[in-house]
């Protein structure tokens, strides 16, 4: 007699187990769009030279945090007459050196960055939406935030929303010239804006998990 009990006991509670975990993946779908494919992300500044000459000074360092108009380099370019001259590279914006891309003594090109910063104040997290949710993604609605360098969950809310997949701006978009053809699931992105400053350890290009509320 003791034993039906006990097995009847046993056999409530692990119902009930059941039960609980089934609602909370069942409240988690019906209530959150979630996706693990998210990263923390900012607005890259990249840093050119104005034309083509010798980096005369370049003394800036990583982690160095500037202002718009501050110097970053200077270099020797040829001007009108032929002749070379000074042009000083400065920050066109507000922003943190994250990468230096050239050396002093070395030659720019017009256009190429020679060094990279973002602006550590304004992170946002970009989160890649299966295309089969992204119907349940509106611009305004809350999002709850996990990032990998963040020991509290963020509070955030959809900024924008994706109007053409990731796939899309590959540097090696998919083709189909040999007829075949297999069908791949793609992604949306979305840009989230965070409610409050992570802490400085947060860094563009760490990982990140969103629950974006459908209701």
């Amino acid at each position: 007699m003791k034993k039906m009990i006990l097995i009847n006991v046993i056999t409530i509670v692990v119902l009930v187990i059941i039960g609980v975990v089934g609602f909370h993946f069942y409240n988690q779908a019906t209530s959150y769009v979630t996706t693990e494919n998210a990263k923390v992300d900012g607005d890259q500044i990249k840093i050119s030279a104005p034309a083509n000459g010798k980096i005369e000074s370049f003394d800036v360092k990583n982690n160095d945090k500037l202002e718009k108009g501050d110097k970053v380099a200077e270099i020797a370019a040829k001007g009108e007459d032929g002749q070379a001259q000074n042009t000083s590279i400065t920050m066109p914006q507000d922003g943190t050196i994250v990468k230096k891309d050239a050396l002093k003594g070395a030659m720019a090109q017009a256009g190429t960055p020679i060094a990279y910063a973002y602006n550590l104040d304004e992170l946002n997290v970009t989160a890649n939406v299966d295309e089969k949710d992204i119907a349940d993604v509106e611009e305004g609605k809350d999002v709850n935030i996990k990032l990998d360098g963040e020991d509290a969950e963020l509070k955030g809310k959809v900024e924008e929303v994706g109007k053409a997949t990731a796939s899309s701006f590959s540097l090696m978009p998919s083709s189909n010239s040999d007829g075949n053809y297999t069908k791949v699931s793609q992604v949306v992105p979305v840009k989230i804006s965070l409610d409050s400053k992570p802490s400085k350890n947060v860094v563009p290009g760490m990982n990140a998990e969103v629950k974006i509320h459908k209701n």
